[in-house]
């Protein structure tokens, strides 16, 4: 017994994960040479106390009630929490809980490991950005635009306001690649996404769904409003692509749909903007139209 109890030790005190031994009431009582490592903090300054002296008490304060809940039905517990070191920069950290059963079969004593999840964090974030990103604008995709209206459709519900679908196709796009290149057409679809941007609040979503086509969701704003939206979108996006020989004129075509009033599907509002901008083609392009503008 005494050669497990010896080995126990030896493998707490060199183990390579951080390791905590906490009370009944979540106290730490001491650490292994690895949490030290990982932290910063020596045992003298947090023995005694709780987790939350390096990490947010309100988030810490969650993930104590979730433990006790779920340790009352099992012995492990598992759940993520953003830790501070003591140089004061903020980690991910997964916690793992054991209980500690005393021969009665009553837990006294947890066991913490917390594993620096930082690096993982991180590429993950970095998926989900080029999942949602376009590569060469870097305005949202596809995936990001129904995302975005999925979530301006709940927000409009919540607070009763209108959420307006702006379906934008470049004129003259397919001259300046056919006539420049499609270098210098990168160049234009860059220049209208950074224009784009700045035409539109912080709260809206502008989006690029491939090719020449862009979306804006405008959130909580006028009828009014959006025309002037629109006016000035079309204002910014008129483009002169020349060199010595020849000018081509890029300007954008648009059309609107409003959420609730032309329909409630985000496809549907989608489907209608876009047949709204072919309105704005064949009445002579560089305007916008309304869905239900005849």
């Amino acid at each position: 017994m005494t050669d497990l109890i010896s080995l126990t030790n030896q493998v707490y005190q060199q183990s390579s994960v951080a390791m905590l031994i906490m009370d009944w009431d979540f106290k730490i009582v001491t650490c292994n040479p690895a949490f030290i490592q990982l932290t910063g903090f020596e045992l003298t300054e947090l023995r005694g106390g709780p987790l939350s002296s390096i990490c947010d008490e309100l988030a810490y304060a969650r993930v104590i009630r979730e433990a006790d809940n779920k340790l009352a039905l099992t012995n492990c517990f598992s759940a993520e929490l953003a830790l501070r070191r003591k140089s004061g920069e903020c980690y991910a950290a997964q916690l793992i809980i054991d209980g500690l059963q005393n021969s009665n079969r009553i837990i006294q004593h947890y066991l913490v490991l917390i594993l620096d999840i930082s690096e993982q964090k991180q590429r993950e974030s970095e998926l989900r950005y080029y999942a949602e990103i376009d590569p060469l604008t870097h305005l949202g995709n596809r995936k990001y635009l129904f995302q975005s209206l999925e979530s301006a459709i709940a927000s409009a519900d919540r607070f009763n306001y209108t959420v307006a679908v702006m379906f934008l196709d470049l004129d003259g796009f397919k001259q300046v690649n056919d006539f420049f290149g499609h270098g210098e057409g990168d160049k234009v679809l860059l220049e209208v996404a950074q224009r784009l941007k700045r035409c539109v609040r912080k709260v809206d979503n502008v989006a690029r769904l491939g090719g020449d086509e862009f979306v804006v969701i405008l959130n909580g704003t006028s009828i009014d409003m959006i025309a002037v939206t629109a006016q000035r979108i079309i204002d910014f996006l008129t483009l002169h692509i020349k060199d010595q020989t020849r000018e081509i004129q890029v300007s954008a075509s648009i059309g609107i749909s409003l959420y609730p009033r032309d329909s409630k599907n985000p496809l549907v509002l989608l489907k209608y903007a876009d047949k709204a901008m072919y309105k704005a083609k064949a009445k002579g392009k560089r305007q916008f139209r309304w869905h239900l503008e005849t």
